[in-house]
């Protein structure tokens, strides 16, 4: 039978299936002898459905018969997931290139890069290449990832691999890209660039990625880049783990909500690179070095959270400057600093090494451990008092906005007392809220001499980091309320609002 004979009868076939529709999702009709139609009988279906199989249809033919007009293929979409057994299925399935097909070798020393772009090219846009498991692939330039492309590395994270062999970026994702399963040996001690960089887009995928050994950042992303990114179970670091971060996120002009989830960084920082980095940037489950920010000059972080992870930074200290940055249960080795930091939060936090602000910080709530502080003594003219051999010490906590702080002086031999020309000032642990000024019950002065109790109140100008007290509304200073002598003492403890 020739072709056009073939299509005749196909054609024939579906005008009588369509003149008896009923007939058509009947399955008792299908195993009929015969089904009538408005030409004559024609033979049981099924049977018909044979014969031309056996007859060997070309496979354009075949299609013709057994598919519906564009089933499957009508509104057909790369991007998206199909059922198993569809012909959308199918599309995607015949789509996926490994990358040994196209006649790489993944033994870590021939040149696998002409063959990595070829599965690559093959695939296209929202294709899938597979790396063979077990396998190390070097290349010796940058590969770069297709739009809606995902590599997936067979075998696990450790199992297929990328060997950088030459100066530059080792991996550049496209919009939409995923990659995952897959290490990147981006062999910093020899060649220099980064390991996966975003420099536009946005909803990258990366999941089950190790990027190590990287002279650049294991992962960065560009400016306002890879909004909507995903990357979980990620492990980085670099050559250069005190200078050189393993995840940077370079600036922000707005909201680009990045989430990281299971970071292991335990060689390497978290660099909040550029004004605004990490604006709408979500940090959960995490091991790190350290988070390092802009200082204030530049204009610091903003918006950025970070949840139930830890900060190794035995050796560092973490300043952090910029603007709301929230932390919860987030354990903290080394001294952390607030350097004109505005807003910052957190909650269930340890700051092992103590957390202290600068001058210029506000709006910040934390709880922090109980701390010794030393205060200095002071007046605002004249001879300055001096403690000698005598004593004076404090301590505080704090919680929230609030700070709990207690301090003694203890008078000695060799103590001098200034000048009876303005009250004496005691400097605090955190400074006090601009909103407004603060008074209260502070504490007592003893006389011991005469072994009497002066109750005192204490004041804290709006915004200062230093307190007076005071005894019938003037100043304790010397001379005030007794003349002071050795084994005299003032105890005071406050609770005050922080800035």
């Amino acid at each position: 039978m020739t072709d056009q004979a073939q299509r005749l009868e196909i054609a024939t076939v579906r005008a009588e299936i369509g003149s008896n529709i009923t007939y058509k999702f009947n399955n008792d009709a299908l195993d009929a002898p015969e089904i009538p139609t408005d030409s004559g009988p024609i033979p049981n279906l099924k049977q018909v459905i044979r014969d031309i199989k056996e007859e060997a249809l070309d496979e354009t033919l075949r299609a013709e018969l057994f598919a519906a007009a564009g089933a499957g293929m009508v509104g057909f979409d790369p991007a998206q997931m199909y059922p198993a057994n569809t012909v959308g299925s199918a599309i995607l399935y015949n789509r996926r290139k490994t990358v040994k097909t196209f006649g790489a070798v993944g033994d870590g020393i021939a040149n696998d890069t002409v063959a990595i772009k070829a599965a690559i090219s093959a695939a296209g846009p929202y294709g899938v290449v597979i790396f063979d498991e077990a396998s190390e692939y070097l290349v010796t330039e940058t590969i770069v990832q297709p739009t809606g492309q995902q590599w997936i590395g067979q075998g696990g994270q450790r199992s297929a691999r990328l060997k950088k062999g030459f100066n530059g970026d080792l991996v550049v994702m496209g919009s939409l890209g995923a990659i995952s399963d897959l290490t990147l040996n981006n062999n910093g001690a020899n060649f220099t660039g980064r390991g996966i960089y975003v420099p536009s887009g946005f909803s990258q995928t990366i999941y089950r990625v190790r990027s190590v050994q990287s002279k650049g950042p294991s992962l960065e992303f560009a400016q306002d880049a890879g909004g909507g990114c995903n990357v979980f179970t990620f492990e980085g670091d670099t050559t250069d783990q005190g200078s050189v971060g393993a995840i940077k996120i370079s600036g922000d002009a707005g909201p680009h909500p990045r989430m990281f989830n299971g970071i292991w960084l335990s060689g390497g920082f978290i660099d909040l690179a550029g004004p605004g980095a990490g604006n709408g940037c979500s940090f959960s489950n995490f091991y790190i070095r350290n988070i390092k920010t802009l200082g204030p000059a530049v204009g610091g972080t903003a918006l950025c959270h970070f949840v139930n992870g830890r900060v190794a930074s035995i050796s560092d200290t973490t300043v952090l400057s910029g603007s709301d940055i929230t932390m919860a249960s987030v354990a903290f080795s080394g001294a952390v600093i607030l350097d004109n930091m505005q807003g910052f939060k957190a909650e269930a936090c340890t700051f092992g090494a103590g957390i202290t602000e600068t001058s210029t910080s506000r709006f910040n709530s934390y709880s922090d451990q109980v701390k010794t502080f030393s205060p200095t003594w002071s007046q605002s003219t004249g001879p300055q008092p001096s403690i000698g051999n005598g004593s004076l010490t404090g301590k505080y906590t704090r919680q929230g906005y609030l700070v709990k702080f207690e301090m003694s002086l203890t008078v000695g031999s060799t103590t001098t007392f200034g000048n009876s020309a303005s009250a004496w000032s005691f400097s605090l642990p955190v400074s006090g809220t601009q909103n407004s000024p603060q008074d209260f019950i502070a504490g007592q002065c003893f006389d011991a001499s005469a072994s009497t109790d002066f109750l005192v109140n204490g004041q804290i100008v709006a915004g200062a980091n230093s307190m007076t007290i005071s005894r019938n509304g003037a100043g304790v200073r010397d001379g005030f309320p007794f003349a002071w002598g050795v084994g005299d003492t003032i105890k005071l403890s406050i609770c005050y609002m922080s800035i």
